[in-house]
């Protein structure tokens, strides 16, 4: 059986679904839409808590991997941040976040999606490097860099959101 094929027969049915959810939600966010604030920071959340529950599987190790996972946060915040930073188009009306149409978070969701798996497929694979060190490193830094991203992109949009609405406060009041 081919490395591909085996990969894909040993991945729980569930992976399969939070894949295709990403799909579909990165889908729609490609069309003008309305999110509120709980729907926009659920799946950061639930990515942050999964990667949670993968560090707590590092036994002794959590130490380095507690310290990859907060540098990786910090790398994903950064790069998630800065690929939404300058888009236009977001309104924040005080209950709900308006958002223009963009690939860009179907593409972030699923670079999220690669990171995790695949830093979890390769530790399935040598079981003995998520017993050491380096397994705790690469660990804790995809689990943090995936969580990062999306937190990243998720504030920033919010952001955005709400400097326009100052700004067009602001306008509004100058005219008056």
């Amino acid at each position: 059986m081919s490395t591909l094929a085996s990969v894909a027969a040993h991945t729980p049915l569930w992976v399969y679904g939070i894949f295709a959810l990403l799909v579909q939600r990165g889908i729609a966010a490609a069309r003008p839409n309305t999110v509120s604030p709980a729907r926009l920071f659920l799946l950061p959340l639930v990515i942050s808590v999964s990667g949670a529950v993968l560090l707590a599987r590092s036994g002794p190790m959590l130490p380095f991997a507690v310290e990859a996972a907060i540098a990786g946060l910090a790398a994903g915040g950064a790069l998630g941040w800065r690929l939404f930073a300058g888009l236009e188009g977001y309104r924040w009306d005080g209950r709900q976040l308006a958002r223009p149409g963009t690939w860009l978070m179907l593409a972030v969701s699923l670079a999220a999606f690669a990171v995790k798996f695949g830093s979890a497929t390769l530790t399935g694979w040598h079981s003995g490097l998520a017993a050491g060190v380096a397994g705790a490193l690469l660990m804790g830094a995809a689990a943090g860099f995936s969580s990062g991203l999306l937190w990243g992109a998720t504030i920033t949009q919010l952001l955005l959101g709400r400097a326009f609405t100052a700004t067009r406060a602001v306008r509004v009041q100058e005219r008056a």
